[in-house]
């Protein structure tokens, strides 16, 4: 009887993210897009998040997060270029490959607008008693390191111990042994 049990709250949690995370997510594009400058277009703005969460994109990279070619990207980043929000260098080790990266004018924007939408956010939790605040974070954090760990596989990075022989592993990463590590909020 006790795994009917917890299916039935596995289940439950798991409607909840559907119905919750898309809502919360629309909000706060909402809230950002408002807080973004003027004459910076949502697909541009997208991309500057995307370059914050992932430095050094390609165009490829742009282009697929866009849901556009690749020229509709390459023209897109051309004008952020121009802009001074984005940086373009030549990857050095592969000549034919361009990595993009955020300039310290591209960070101030997307700062000013995600300043926006966490003003907006802690209006709305400042609403909940201090305990539910923290189990709001502690479960937003377990949801993200669950996701990370099937979704965004962490390489070990020098200086970072293995786990420890016999150490749980998250379902998907039985075959890799390298700490989940928690990114800054884009």
């Amino acid at each position: 009887m006790q795994g009917s049990t917890d299916r039935s709250s596995a289940d439950d949690a798991a409607a909840a993210i559907l119905e919750s995370v898309p809502l919360a997510m629309r909000a706060i594009r909402a809230r950002m897009r408002e807080g973004r400058p003027a004459g910076l277009s949502v697909a541009q703005f997208r991309a500057l998040l995307h370059l914050r969460r992932r430095p050094g994109s390609g165009l490829s990279e742009i282009a697929d997060h866009l849901g556009t070619s690749v020229p509709a990207a390459s023209e897109l980043v051309s004008r952020l270029v121009r802009q001074g929000l984005v940086v373009r260098e030549t990857d050095p080790a592969e000549r034919r490959r361009i990595r993009l990266t955020l300039s310290p004018a591209g960070t101030a924007q997307l700062d000013e607008a995600q300043r926006a939408a966490m003003q907006w956010l802690r209006g709305l939790v400042e609403a909940l008693e201090p305990g539910r605040r923290r189990a709001l974070v502690e479960a937003l954090t377990d949801l993200r390191r669950l996701i990370q760990a099937v979704e965004e596989p962490v390489e070990p990075r020098e200086g970072l111990a293995e786990p420890a022989e016999g150490s749980a592993q998250l379902p998907g990463r039985a075959a890799r042994s390298a700490e989940v590590q928690t990114p800054a909020p884009s």
